[in-house]
């Protein structure tokens, strides 16, 4: 009876740092989103630039992880906004930039910024976002073009985007052809493409994914950095 009450102490009191441990790990993890939102963003201005083009200062120039869905621009247009900020925190500055462009929201997930579509989201990109991803691994010296392009040829995707009649189109430019850190090692499992993509920009110097439908009628994909 002594041992088996022994037991039981033993298994509450390792409940009870299980429980412990896991607040310990939500709270640690709450502190870092505000600390993100509470990052200086110099004083601004910005004239004619797409909403797109204003948060890519943002990844580039502060090294903010960005993750953003484009509307399909024949039905939301591109807008050109101006912008003439003073030293503010990122928080102000996201909610300026799309007071500008009130066709986008925002809002910080798992440390990572996302930017969306208010309405007339594409239900494909939706539905790639949530597609689960069984493996995915790239190393070092690997460029953005080969990852984004070999993302958009996983066989989860890749079918996905048959079946609506999609062809990815991923375009060479000066970033897409920028390597990867040779210290880079990315090996992932069972994500949806949207976490997959998160942990990308997360853990490697990559700080923004932009998944975009387009073309007359919407018959093109393109993943970018």
């Amino acid at each position: 009876m002594r041992l088996n009450n022994l037991k039981k102490s033993a298994i509450c009191a390792f409940g009870l740092a299980v429980v412990w441990f896991g607040s310990f790990v939500s709270k640690a993890s709450a502190l870092k989103e505000p600390d993100l939102l509470a990052r200086q963003i110099k004083a601004t201005a910005i004239k004619g630039e797409s909403l797109d083009q204003v948060l890519h200062h943002l990844a580039i120039d502060y090294q903010i992880p960005l993750g953003i869905e484009l509307g399909d621009p024949n039905l939301t247009p591109s807008r050109k906004i101006e912008l003439d900020l003073p030293d503010t925190s990122l928080k102000d500055f996201l909610d300026a930039a799309v007071a500008k462009d009130p066709r986008y929201t925002w809002k910080l997930e798992g440390g990572v910024i996302h930017v969306w579509p208010v309405s007339g989201r594409d239900t494909l990109l939706a539905t790639l976002l949530g597609e689960k991803i069984s493996h995915f691994a790239f190393i070092g010296e690997a460029t953005r073009y080969a990852v984004c392009n070999d993302i958009m040829n996983l066989p989860e995707i890749r079918s996905k985007l048959v079946i609506a009649g999609v062809d990815p189109m991923i375009f060479a430019n000066f970033s897409s052809i920028h390597k990867f850190d040779k210290k880079t090692f990315f090996n992932e499992s069972n994500l949806t493409l949207k976490e997959l993509l998160d942990r990308i920009v997360l853990k490697t110097d990559m700080k923004r994914w932009v998944l975009v439908r387009w073309g007359e009628k919407g018959e093109f994909i393109t993943l970018r950095s």
